[in-house]
């Protein structure tokens, strides 16, 4: 099991070593948050050498045990990141339900049950909807000037 150093801020857990769990294990370690990632495939490991990253986890994040190895048992956060929306929202609901992790948020591409997921406490991101906000806001702010 994962120990964490208690001089950090705050205990966060990834599932899914891809492009967005990768860039958000960096950031995180660049506020000097204790981060482990999970992912099945080792070689994504290789986009966080030289990273601050404090634990490498090679397998099954829907796996008790190896949420455990990567300290789900104190984490303050899970985020599950994984390319595929059943995966991320049974490893959100484990971590919220099974371990009571306070923040889990999952990454879905499906927003069709989205209201389901929030209402048992799962924070949803969907990167579609977040480009389209974003481009929202940037159309609305052109108009303004």
């Amino acid at each position: 099991m994962k120990i964490f150093n208690r001089e950090k801020r705050e205990n966060i857990v990834i599932a899914g070593c891809g492009r967005l769990g990768s860039k958000l294990a960096l950031n995180f370690c660049n506020q000097n948050d204790n981060v482990s990632i999970i992912d099945i495939d080792k070689e994504f490991f290789s986009r966080l050498s030289g990273s601050c990253v404090d634990c490498f986890i090679e397998g099954d994040a829907t796996d008790t045990d190896i949420l455990e190895l990567a300290g789900i048992k104190a984490a303050d956060v899970l985020i599950a990141a994984t390319d595929d929306d059943n995966t991320n929202i049974m490893i959100a609901q484990i971590a919220k339900e099974y371990y009571k992790v306070k923040r889990v948020i999952a990454r879905v591409e499906d927003t069709s049950k989205e209201a389901s997921y929030n209402q048992s406490g799962i924070i949803t991101i969907c990167p579609l909807v977040l480009s389209l906000n974003e481009l929202q806001r940037i159309f609305a702010s052109e108009k303004e000037a």
